[in-house]
């Protein structure tokens, strides 16, 4: 039912026997009663030449084996110590409890989060769960740190209220767990990403405490452990020799401090972990279920206020080949490694764009995404996610590359659109998954729009040949579905868009990014004097626009109540938010469309939760990203409800700044996607860069979204890029008067636009034209603030 089908004739046809033969098969073996599913399934959506995205079949095959695989394995190993989700998802007492009935799926839907750590410029990451389970690679094993004191076992994942997490100096991408184990110990562990001597990996610093007056004695452990955040990590081999542990044939962990006793065990002995485990010797065995591990314990005794440090070391390198030897590196040489590694960080902190926010968790949590937000950053590509999402998108690439931008980090973006061209078919599509058709607007409009805002524009006259390809394959896509009138003339075909919109349908999102995408390209054939070129895209927009206008007033004929709906064949629902992309970022429309009020108090009114977005389609939970859309379009729409929006979002930012895909509203917790998303905290930082710095079509606006009491108390930007220039903007409060000083600094290529600022006052906001580039007024003298 969801094979990918060749486009055009050959697909159609394709479909048609393959529905036949399928129809045949039920009839011909008495399961004709599922006749009427199948003719469903294959109608739910409008017809289209790709029924389901190939590229996301193997992970949807990998969800559903590790479903099942979850189900027996859990059920059939209660004596287990599972990870965190589980423990509660299986709790009948806990409010994150899922009945299994008769799902053969179990997945974690209530506490998927976890905190992604890496080497800046490498595609391997860690990922740290909320109880500092490490998980070294997607759908691999983990460690888990356990406490063996007064005869009591200390096992996080049933421990979780006595555990909390930060971020190093709270906003270094270090991740610091601590374990209140017992009023007697101080105990902590750090996790960072480091390279040392050439190898990449996590560096496990367990930093320990006696608070008391008495000499303390307890045991530490470590465990390697068959599962990850989301799923089964299969250890089907292990074995420790000498200092190192190795899984599945590759170097797992390394023992820098030597441990006072190790052991291995699987399903048929039981728990490592548990006292009542039988443990094998040697140190090794195998396992064809995978349901096995193995524990290093460290026996230690303190003295009133004293201190001890257990290092260990989990190389990243997980894939590597077989003929490169690991070469362990000298606890020294680690320690050195980490404290390079956090002082770089530190530096990176000073770069780009800076924002003064009078908000103290805000502030924080910008300056956290700022130094988390490179573990998306691949080299290559950008990816929304280090776990199912490890891969490339040019939506979400998209969205990424703007939070770049918006940090003032635009040197990260340059490699990305580089290799652009590597992913575009020879007919012109911009193809990261096939379907899914809103991809070539993306890659024109993070192309260009890297150069509109300082970048080179040497770039885009090198990638001109690709990008032109990707604009024609636009026109001449669009162009297959206007052969007779219909309410998607003009329009691209049905297609599966981005996920949360539901099933293949004519999609206003797409439309919006084609058209913009061929906007943008219409600048740079000016930029770079291609005048045959530029008046094509002029007259291939202009017909794009009035289609797709046409089609809009057709649904707000058909709705009749103002608001667009997402597609020419679907009623206004929470998939509509789509549509706010044509106010921010794409800035295709203003706020004084007519549907764009009527749609935003529809999913403020209707789709809303706790303060965010919730959608109802597919992700089902909270949506943080999509809470940023909305937020936006209130930005454009100067509507203050923006700052509850973005409130909302810090109170719902895990210890350690990170955002899950969607949240369960009842437990708090991630509950689909990728525990820690991308494309949620590029658009955090986006959303708030909106409020200080934002483009309209004929200016640049300064403090369009900034509250009465952030200019009370002093705020502002630093180094913003813009289409109009580098920006800087600042207010404060002396001797009474509020003073507002600006600096605008352009590039010879980007363009000239006036200043303006724009000022809260009862009732909503006021604009004040700013006459030069830059300068400072007194707003008291200006008329000044109510």
């Amino acid at each position: 039912m969801h094979l990918p089908l060749p486009a055009g004739i050959c697909g159609r046809y394709l479909e048609r026997m393959l529905d036949s033969l399928l129809r045949s098969a039920l009839r011909w073996t008495g399961k004709e009663h599922l006749v009427p599913f199948v003719e469903s399934l294959m109608h739910l959506g409008r017809p289209a030449t790709v029924l389901f995205p190939r590229e996301l079949l193997e992970q949807g095959a990998a969800i559903a084996l590790s479903g099942i695989s979850n189900t027996m394995a859990i059920q059939s190993n209660p004596d287990w110590i599972w990870p965190l989700w589980v423990e509660r998802q299986t709790d009948p007492d806990a409010e994150e409890f899922v009945p299994t009935g008769l799902n053969l799926f179990t997945t974690n839907v209530t506490r998927r989060n976890w905190t992604s750590i890496g080497v800046d410029g490498s595609r391997l990451e860690a990922m740290i769960d909320p109880v500092g389970m490490t998980t070294l690679h997607p759908y691999g094993w983990s460690l888990l740190p356990f406490l063996r004191l007064d005869g009591r076992l200390f096992l996080p994942p049933r421990e979780s209220g006595k555990i909390s997490q930060s971020l190093v100096d709270d906003v270094l991408p270090a991740v610091l767990t601590r374990y209140h184990a017992d009023d007697r110990l101080s105990w902590s562990l750090e996790a960072t990403a480091l390279e040392c001597d050439g190898e990449e990996g996590i560096l496990l610093l367990h930093r320990l405490a006696n608070l008391s007056e008495r000499r303390l004695e307890f045991c530490l452990g470590m465990a390697l452990r068959p599962y990850n955040p989301l799923m089964l990590g299969h250890i089907n081999r292990l074995r420790l020799k000498g200092d190192l542990w190795r899984v599945n044939g590759r170097p797992g962990l390394l023992l820098v401090d030597p441990p006072s006793r190790s052991h291995v065990s699987d399903r048929h002995k039981g728990d490592p972990m548990l006292a009542s485990a039988q443990g094998t010797a040697p140190l090794s065995l195998r396992s064809k279920s995978g349901v096995a591990g193995g524990t290093s314990e460290w026996f230690v005794s303190l003295a009133p206020a004293q201190e001890r440090t257990v290092a260990l070391f989990a190389p990243l390198r997980h894939t590597a080949s077989r003929s490169v030897k690991f070469r362990p590196p000298r606890v020294s040489r680690l320690l050195e490694a980490r404290a390079q590694t956090l002082e770089g960080w530190r530096a990176e902190a000073e770069e780009g764009t800076h924002f003064d926010i009078p908000d103290p968790e805000l502030s924080r949590l910008l300056a956290a995404v700022r130094l988390r937000l490179p573990a998306f950053d691949d080299g290559e590509i950008l990816t929304p996610g280090t776990f199912l999402y490890h891969g490339f998108w040019f939506r979400d690439g998209a969205f990424l590359a703007a939070g770049f931008e918006n940090l003032g980090l635009r040197h990260r973006i340059v490699d990305k659109i580089r290799h652009f061209p590597d992913r575009q078919r020879r007919d012109g599509f911009f193809q990261s998954q096939d379907g899914e058709w809103d991809s070539n607007g993306q890659a024109l409009w993070t192309a260009v729009q890297h150069v509109r805002r300082g970048g080179s524009p040497e770039l885009l006259e090198k990638a001109w040949n690709s990008l032109w390809k990707g604009a024609h394959w636009i026109e001449s896509f669009r162009a297959t579905t206007t052969k007779s009138p219909s309410a998607h003339f003009g329009l691209l075909p049905a297609g599966f868009s981005a996920e949360h919109f539901g099933p293949n349908d004519h999609y206003y999102w797409d439309n919006f990014w084609s058209l913009a995408g061929l906007r943008e390209l219409g600048w740079t054939a000016r930029l770079l004097g291609k005048r045959r070129e530029e008046e094509q895209l002029e007259t291939w927009g202009n017909g794009y626009r009035a289609d797709l206008h046409a089609s809009i007033l057709q649904s707000l004929e058909r709705m009749g109540d103002g608001t667009l709906p997402p597609s020419p064949y679907r009623r206004s629902d929470a998939a509509s938010v789509g549509n706010l992309a044509c106010l921010s970022p794409l800035r295709l429309c203003d706020g004084s469309i007519p549907w764009a009020r009527p749609t935003v108090e529809l999913l403020w009114e209707r789709h809303r939760r706790d303060g965010l977005f919730f959608q109802s389609i597919v992700h089902t939970g909270l949506n943080p990203y999509l809470s940023a859309q909305l937020a936006r379009a209130l930005l454009v729409l100067e509507d203050s409800r923006w700052l509850d929006v973005v409130r909302s979002l810090a109170s719902r930012a895990t210890p350690t700044g990170c955002w899950p895909e969607a949240i369960h509203p009842r437990t708090g917790g991630g509950c689909m996607g990728d525990g820690d998303h991308g494309w949620s905290a590029a658009e955090f930082v986006s959303l708030l860069r909106e409020a200080f710095v934002r483009e309209e079509e004929d200016r640049l606006v300064l403090l369009g979204g900034v509250p009465e009491a952030w200019l009370e108390a002093g705020c502002g930007v630093r180094e913003a890029t813009s289409e109009a220039g580098t920006v800087s903007v600042s207010c404060r409060r002396e001797a009474g008067r509020l003073q507002v000083s600006w600096e605008c600094r352009r590039a010879s290529h980007q363009d000239e636009r006036p200043l303006e600022l724009s000022l809260p006052e009862a009732g909503g906001r006021r604009r004040v034209r700013l006459p030069s580039a830059s300068g400072s007024i007194d707003l008291k003298e200006q008329g000044g603030t109510p």
